[in-house]
C-alpha cells in the first residue's frame, strides 16, 4: 500500500506530461467564396449539398428540415429561401412549419417566419416560388385541400394564406404574379398587390384532358413563361399578358413509331435551359399510368422548332434532372439507385459523377 502513492504521483506527472506535449487544435472559420458558374444545390433528405458542377467539389452544406420541400436563392440577397416542417418529438408531436432563411456567407440561419402548419411536404421544387419581385415568397400547402402561402422575405413577416382548391404548383409570372395548374384542366392566376395580397383571381379555358392526358405537377421555367408537359409528352408553353393567360398549342416530339415513350421519374422530370430554348425530359417506354417509372434517355427538344434534336441512353434510369443557366450550362441527373451524374447540356457528354448521399432532386443556384 506504500508503494501506491509514489506510483500514482508518476503517472499523474507522465499524464501532466503528455498532455503538455500535445498541440492546441486551430479552429478556423471558412465562409462561402464568391458564387462560381454551375453550382448547384443537391437536395437529399439530411439538408441541401452545394456543389460546383464543372470540378465536382462541394462547396458546403445548407441544414434543412427532412420535411423540405424545395429551398430557392435569391442572388441579390444573397439569401437562401426554404419551407421547413417539423414536429416537436422528431416523428411526432406538435407541427411547427417555417420559411427559414438562411445567409450565403455562412449558410448559417438568420431569420424564420412561423407559418399555418400544412405545407405540401412533397420533394417537388414547383411547390416553393419566390415572386419576381423578390419580396414575396409563395409556399403550397396541403391539408388535403390546396392553398398557398404568402411571406413577405423582405419585413421577415407571413402576408397571407390564399385558398386555391383544385389547383397546385407555384409558377411565378410578371412581376408579383403566380400560375397554377388546376384539375379540371385549366390554368389559374392569382395577383398580388404590392404588399402580397389577393388583388385580382383569371381562370383559362379547359386546354387538356385530365382523363385522357393529364398535365404533370413538375413544371420547367423558360425566358418569359413556363413549359408544362402531359403524360404523353404533349408540351405547352404559357405565358401571361397582365391579367390575360396565354397557352401556346401543344405539340408532342415523338413519332409515330415512338408512341409507346412517355415522360416518366420520381421527382423533376423536365427541364429547360432559358437562352437555347433547349427543354430535356426523361423519357421511357412503356404503358399509359407508368409516369412513376424512371426516364431510360433523356430526350433533347428545341423548343423553337418544336422537335426533338437529340437524346442521351442512360444506363441507369434517372429520377430527377436539371439543366443550370449559364453560357455553359450542365445537365444533372439523379439516377434511380441515387447517384448523381453530370452532362454537358450542349454536346450531351458525360463529364463527372458527384457522390451525394441520398440525393433525390437539384436546386439551380
Amino acid at each position: 500500500m506504500r508503494l501506491m502513492a509514489p506510483v500514482f504521483a508518476g503517472l499523474l506527472l507522465i499524464t501532466e506530461f503528455a498532455i503538455a506535449q500535445i498541440t492546441p487544435e486551430e479552429i478556423s472559420i471558412e465562409t462561402m467564396p464568391e458564387r462560381g458558374d454551375n453550382w448547384f444545390i443537391g437536395k437529399t433528405g439530411n439538408g441541401g449539398y452545394i456543389f460546383d458542377a464543372s470540378n465536382g467539389e462541394m462547396k458546403g452544406m445548407l441544414s434543412l428540415s427532412r420535411y423540405t420541400p424545395a429551398v430557392t436563392f435569391s442572388p441579390p440577397r444573397e439569401e437562401f429561401y426554404a419551407a421547413e416542417s417539423y414536429l416537436s418529438r422528431g416523428a411526432h408531436g406538435d407541427r411547427t412549419d417555417i420559411v427559414a432563411i438562411y445567409d450565403y456567407e455562412n449558410l448559417s440561419p438568420i431569420a424564420e417566419i412561423e407559418i399555418p402548419n400544412y405545407i405540401a411536404r412533397l420533394q417537388v421544387r414547383s411547390h416553393l416560388g419566390l415572386l419576381n419581385n423578390g419580396r414575396h415568397l409563395a409556399v403550397l400547402n396541403m391539408n388535403p385541400g390546396h392553398s398557398v402561402t404568402i411571406v413577405d422575405v423582405e419585413d421577415r413577416i407571413f402576408t397571407h394564406e390564399a385558398s386555391t382548391p383544385g389547383c397546385a404548383v407555384i409558377m411565378p409570372v410578371s412581376d408579383n404574379d403566380f400560375l397554377q395548374v388546376c384539375g379540371d384542366g385549366t390554368l389559374q392566376l392569382i395577383q398580388l398587390d404590392l404588399s402580397g395580397f389577393e388583388e385580382n383571381r383569371v381562370r383559362s379555358d379547359v386546354f387538356f384532358s385530365v382523363i385522357e392526358d393529364a398535365v404533370f405537377d413538375r413544371v420547367a421555367s423558360s425566358s418569359n413563361g413556363w413549359f408544362l408537359v402531359t403524360h404523353s409528352g404533349t408540351i405547352f408553353h404559357v405565358t401571361t399578358d397582365d391579367d390575360e393567360i396565354i397557352i401556346s398549342e401543344g405539340w408532342n416530339p415523338r413519332s409515330e413509331a415512338e408512341k409507346n415513350w412517355r415522360p416518366g421519374g420520381r421527382n423533376e422530370i423536365i427541364t429547360a435551359h432559358h437562352a437555347s430554348g433547349l427543354i430535356y425530359l426523361a423519357m421511357h417506354e412503356g404503358p399509359i399510368d407508368t409516369h412513376h417509372e424512371p426516364g431510360t434517355e433523356i430526350w433533347v427538344l428545341d423548343s423553337n422548332t418544336q422537335r426533338r434534336i437529340s437524346k442521351i441512353e442512360l444506363s441507369t434510369p434517372a429520377n430527377s434532372i436539371l439543366v443550370t443557366q449559364e453560357d455553359d450550362p450542365k445537365l444533372l441527373i439523379v439516377d434511380s439507385e441515387g447517384a448523381s451524374h453530370v452532362y454537358d447540356a450542349f454536346t450531351l457528354s458525360y463529364e463527372r459523377s458527384i457522390q451525394i448521399p441520398g440525393s433525390t432532386a437539384f436546386e439551380d443556384l
